[in-house]
Order: structure tokens, then sequence, then C-alpha cells
């Protein structure tokens, strides 16, 4: 019975490993694989970074010489040749003012001609000397290069009579006119009136070249004093005169010169509205004996008072 049961449990093993075993003709019982193999799409491929372009210096370009552009070169100025006066006026006769050239070439001479000496004369110097009224061209020469100035004499002949050749040496006083004392310093009396009066702060005394730039013909008569301050400034508000002739018969012909300033001044010479009003309303000019002031101030009137009241 035994033997019976071990040949039927013997019988049964053998089944189930036939039934186990199937087709492998090798006996292995390793399943097979059955993934299936996806297809991963390959790693994008990165560019290798470039480095940054950096940015080419242009060259620098050599500048272009006038010849190698092509351009002109700008021609040197022609010389010409100018007077220290394009326009002046004289107030009687025998008063002058001296021309002065400038720009003449190296070695060349200036020569001066009128083309009017009935009026006014000029001499080597270019001093021009006032004959009688009415308007001459002056003109320098200086090689090919000439240049011009118109002077006018302005004054009536029964106001400056021309001189007599043998003039008393002893000239009468005009009897309207009493003659001031001896010893009136100008420049004390300037003080006085800066000090009770304000002026502007920039006023200075003249040159003679200024002398002659402004108030022309009064460098050619003689002063014992002679004390002109005048403002450079655009906004001209105020200048003072205080002159002391040495003949008396000049006395007019400054007067006249001084006035010709202030005319100068109220027909545009002041520029603006203020400075042309002052010159034109609060200016004077007056004499005492061989003294005379021109004044332009918004007090002229007392400060004409003080003039007066040194004599």
């Amino acid at each position: 019975m035994k033997k019976i049961i071990s040949l039927m449990l013997a019988l049964c093993l053998c089944l189930g490993l036939t039934a186990c075993g199937g087709g492998n003709d090798n006996g292995d019982s390793q399943p097979e694989n059955t993934q299936t193999e996806t297809n991963s799409p390959a790693p994008e491929e990165t560019p290798a970074e470039t480095p940054e372009e950096t940015p080419e210096v242009p060259e620098e370009t050599p500048t272009e010489t006038p010849e190698a552009s092509g351009e002109p070169t700008q021609e040197p100025e022609e010389p010409a040749l100018s007077l220290s006066r394009s326009d002046f006026t004289l107030f009687a006769a025998g008063a002058s003012y001296t021309l002065k050239a400038e720009g003449a070439p190296d070695g060349t001479t200036v020569t001066f001609t009128s083309d009017n000496e009935e009026v006014a004369t000029v001499d080597e110097n270019g001093k021009v000397t006032a004959v009688a009224p009415g308007t001459a061209m002056i003109t320098a020469k200086a090689g090919d290069l000439t240049a011009e100035c118109i002077v006018r004499c302005n004054w009536s002949a029964a106001e400056s009579p021309s001189p007599s050749p043998n003039p008393d040496p002893s000239p009468s006083q005009d009897p309207d006119t009493p003659e001031a004392p001896a010893g009136v310093d100008l420049s004390d009396f300037y003080t006085t009136l800066t000090s009770n009066y304000e002026f502007p702060s920039f006023l200075s005394q003249a040159s003679a070249e200024l002398l002659d730039g402004y108030f022309a013909g009064l460098s050619g008569i003689k002063t014992e004093q002679c004390l002109v301050y005048i403002n450079m400034m655009s906004m001209n508000m105020g200048e003072i005169a205080l002159i002391q002739v040495s003949d008396s018969a000049d006395v007019d012909t400054v007067k006249s010169i001084l006035q010709g300033r202030i005319d100068q001044m109220v027909n545009g010479g002041a520029w603006y509205p203020e400075p042309t009003r002052l010159w034109s309303e609060d200016s004077r000019v007056v004499s005492n004996g061989n003294y005379i002031m021109m004044v332009v101030h918004e007090e002229c009137d007392a400060i004409v008072d003080d003039f007066n009241a040194l004599f």
C-alpha cells in the first residue's frame, strides 16, 4: 500500500514538472523581457556659448588737412588803413584835432590831404585845423591803402571871427562876463561835489587820447586846469568837466565843444531812454570868467549854484 502511494506521488510530481517546463528546450525558467523599449528623444545639443562680440573701436580718422580734403584755405585778411575818427566836429576857427592812422604797411609813409582847405586844413602829421564853417573830407594814404574822415566846422562867423594877423596881445574882457578871482582849485571843487552829490562810481578822468575822442578840439586849447570825468559805461548816467582856459577868448570855443558832447549824446550817443532824458533835460554848460563847467546830473542846477559861488 505504501508503494502505491509513493508511486502516485511520484507521478503527480512528474506531471507537475512537465506542466511547468512548457517548451523551454534548455529547461531555463527565466521569463522573456516583455518591456517595450521606448524611443526617447536624443537630448538637444546645447550650443557652445559664444563670447559676446566686443564692438570694434573705429580707427581714428586723421583730420584732413585743407590740402587733403580739397577745401580752400582761408586767405589772410588784407591789410587796411584806418583813422582814429571817421567823423568829428570843430566848433571854432583855429580849433584843431590830430588824426592818427593805423594799419599802414611797414616802410610806407602816411600822407594827409583835405578836399576843401577853405574849410579845414591838415598837415603832414594829421593835425586838422578849422578855417571856416562847412564840411571837408580828410584823406589818408599809405601806399595803395586809403582812409577817410569827415570834418564838420560848425559855428557862425559872428561868434568866432577869424583871428587877425596881428592880434592885440591884451584882448579886452567881455564886460558882461565878470572876471573870476585867481586861485580857484577845480580839483578841490570836484572833491567837494562828489562828497555832496552822488555821482556814478565809474567816472574816471579822461586821458589826452580820450579827450580827443569825446571832445574833439579841446586838446588844442591852452588851459590852466582841465578836469574832465567821463563815463565809459553804455548806461551813461552823468559826467562833469571843469576847465580853466588860459585865454578868455577861448571860453566860447570850449563851451561849444562841451555842448557838442551833450548834443551827440542826446542824438543817439546815450542809447537808452533814461540816459538820453538825463543828457537832454539835466545837463548844463556854464562859465564864470575863464572857468567853464559842463555837468550832467539830476541836481545840475544846484551844482551850477555851487560853481557860481566859487567866484
